[in-house]
C-alpha cells in the first residue's frame, strides 16, 4: 500500500518582510506628507502675518488722519487767539503733529525717508544771500532812475540844439521839467486814490477792509492765510494776479490830466 504525500499549506498570519524599495517608498510617503503639513502651516501663518500687517496700517492710517488733523486744529486755534504766548505754542503743537505726520508717512510708504547720508544741495549764490540781492535790486533800480533822467534831459539838449537851426513855426517840442512835473502829478494821484479806495472799501464792505489789512488783525486775516493755508501754486497765482492788477493800475494813472 502506498502511502499518500501531503503539501505544506503556506500560513496567512504570516507576512513576508519589507524590501529596501518598500522602506524607502515609505519614508518618501511620510515626507511628502509632512511638506504638506509644513506648507499648510506656511500658509497659515503667511496669512495671518499679512492680516496683522493689514491691521497695522489700518490703525496708522486712523493715526495719520488724527495727526494731520490736529496740525490744521492747532493753526486754526492760533489764528483765532490774540495771545502771542498761546498762539506760538499752538504753531509749536502743530509742528509736532507735522512731523509726526510725516514719520507717519514715512511708515506707510507714502513719503519717502530723507537719506540722511545724502550731501545737502548746494544753493545758488543769489538764493543763499538774498539781502544782498536785494539791495543789489535797488541799487539797479536807482541806477536805471539816474540813466534815464540824464538820457532825458541830454535829449532835450539835443533837441533845443537843433531848433537853433530851424525857422520858428518848424521848432520841435522836447519834453521838460513840466513833463516831470506832470509825472509827480499822477504819482500824486496815485497815493491819493489809495487811502479814498480803503475808506470806500470800508464803507461798503469792511469785513473785507479788516480781513487785507495787515495792521488791523482779526480772527481771520489775509497776511497769515497767504503762508499758514496756500499752496505753493495758489500763492503764486494770487501774487501774479495782484502784480498784474498793481501794474493796470500804474498804467491807467499815466492818463491823468492835471
Amino acid at each position: 500500500m502506498v502511502s499518500k504525500s501531503t503539501t505544506t499549506q503556506p500560513d496567512a498570519t504570516v507576512k513576508p518582510l519589507p524590501t529596501a524599495a518598500d522602506t524607502l517608498q515609505a519614508e518618501k510617503d511620510q515626507l511628502a506628507q509632512d511638506m504638506l503639513k509644513i506648507q499648510a502651516r506656511q500658509a497659515d501663518l503667511m496669512q495671518k502675518e499679512e492680516l496683522a500687517r493689514e491691521q497695522r496700517r489700518n490703525v496708522l492710517f486712523v493715526e495719520l488722519d488724527k495727526a494731520r488733523e490736529a496740525a490744521a486744529n492747532f493753526r486754526r486755534e492760533a489764528r483765532a487767539t490774540a495771545d502771542p504766548d498761546e498762539k506760538r505754542n499752538l504753531y509749536e503743537w502743530a509742528g509736532e503733529a507735522d512731523r509726526e505726520v510725516q514719520q507717519l508717512e514715512v511708515e506707510l510708504g507714502i513719503a519717502a525717508k530723507a537719506d540722511a547720508d545724502e550731501p545737502a544741495t548746494v544753493l545758488p549764490w543769489m538764493q543763499r544771500n538774498k539781502k544782498v540781492m536785494a539791495l543789489l535790486q535797488v541799487l539797479g533800480v536807482l541806477a536805471l532812475i539816474q540813466f534815464c533822467y540824464g538820457q532825458f534831459m541830454a535829449y532835450k539838449d539835443q533837441i533845443d540844439a537843433i531848433n537853433k537851426t530851424l525857422p520858428f513855426d518848424q521848432h520841435l517840442q522836447p519834453y521838460d521839467l513840466t513833463s516831470i512835473q506832470k509825472f509827480f502829478y499822477e504819482q500824486l494821484v496815485v497815493f491819493t486814490s489809495l487811502p479814498i479806495a480803503l475808506a470806500i472799501l470800508f464803507l461798503v464792505v469792511p469785513f473785507v477792509g479788516f480781513y487785507v489789512l495787515p495792521f488791523l488783525k482779526s480772527r481771520k486775516d489775509f497776511y497769515s492765510e497767504f503762508y499758514e493755508d496756500l499752496t505753493p501754486w495758489q500763492r503764486t497765482v494770487i501774487s501774479t494776479a495782484l502784480l498784474l492788477g498793481l501794474l493796470f493800475f500804474l498804467a491807467i494813472s499815466h492818463t491823468v490830466k492835471p
